[in-house]
């Protein structure tokens, strides 16, 4: 069984050679550690010259996470890859993460797709990364603290924290949807796995650190590309796999002005633009990157094209 490590990465060298440092260092070391480098600055290209230990691919253009989980996760499979490890730049699993998870993997249902770690951020299990996904409403609940206590529980959905995916199920499936750019691609692609036949599971014994900084909530910045990003997916998601599709874009676009309203500066000009524009476009699933750079209400400039 060979095993391929996918990180996507920008501009974040530092955080960057923590999650290879720590995927060399695994009690089982993947087969191939896979970096997808999106068109990162100097630092980050340096670093990835020194490591001999890491098949680094580059975009000279930010595809977005979405894109570049895409083309590392198809890279993983041309390379014959049977199982691909799924992380973000900042997803720092522990030394036995994925034993655990490969362990677990004998005593599950032969329909597994998909294996997530439990993650850890700001000292806590960071419980909205594991989720279920109700099909009649779109309404999406955390998996309970809980259930943490359990050998593995059998989710919906789960982010690309730690996402083990078996190359069965992405054959079947497809790959995560570039379009997406950022945000909800890994939701989507979750309940796509489902629909197609496989399931997914939370391993809690399996743990992954993510280093999020606690300024990078949505909630303390102006709303902007990203929250775009996510009320915009949002709705896409919960439209297109709801039995009840306009309830379920309705509660989306609810939860997005929800979201909206806690943001700073919600009524700035640029603000609300932003939010009409992200609820006409997830209604319409309108997806793809949007433009190059905006102004955010505070008047700063935002790149969207970062992630």
């Amino acid at each position: 069984m060979k095993i391929a490590a996918v990180v996507v990465t920008r501009d974040r060298p530092a955080l960057l050679e923590r999650v290879l440092d720590a995927l060399t260092e695994q009690s089982l070391r993947p087969d191939e550690i896979i970096v997808f480098d999106n068109a990162s600055d100097e630092a980050t290209r340096d670093l990835l010259k020194t490591r001999l230990d890491v098949t680094a691919l580059r975009s000279d253009y930010n595809i977005g996470g979405a894109g570049g989980f895409a083309r590392g996760l198809q890279q993983a499979l041309a390379r014959g890859a049977d199982w691909v490890w799924l992380l973000d730049d900042d997803a720092v699993p522990h030394r036995d993460a994925l034993q655990r998870l490969v362990a677990a993997r004998a005593s599950l249902p032969a329909d597994v797709g998909a294996l997530c770690p439990s993650v850890d951020e700001f000292g806590a299990v960071a419980l909205q990364h594991r989720r279920y996904f109700d099909s009649l409403f779109g309404r999406e609940r955390t998996v309970a603290a809980s259930a943490y206590k359990e050998f593995a529980v059998r989710i919906d959905t789960g982010s690309f924290v730690g996402f083990l995916a078996d190359a069965r199920a992405v054959w079947a499936a497809g790959l995560p949807r570039a379009d997406y750019f950022v945000a909800y691609d890994d939701t989507e692609f979750s309940l796509r796995l489902k629909a197609v036949g496989f399931s997914v599971w939370l391993i809690p014994e399996s743990r992954i650190d993510h280093l999020r900084e606690v300024g990078a909530r949505l909630r303390n910045h102006a709303f902007g590309p990203r929250h775009y990003y996510n009320v915009r997916n949002r709705i896409a998601v919960s439209s297109q796999y709801a039995r009840w599709p306009l309830l379920a874009a309705l509660r989306a676009s609810a939860v997005g002005v929800a979201l909206w309203l806690i943001s700073s500066h919600p009524w700035q000009v640029k603000s609300v633009g932003m939010l009409i524009r992200a609820l006409v476009d997830g209604h319409r699933r309108r997806l793809g990157e949007i433009h190059a750079s905006t102004e955010a209400a505070d008047g700063t400039t935002v790149r969207t094209t970062g992630y």
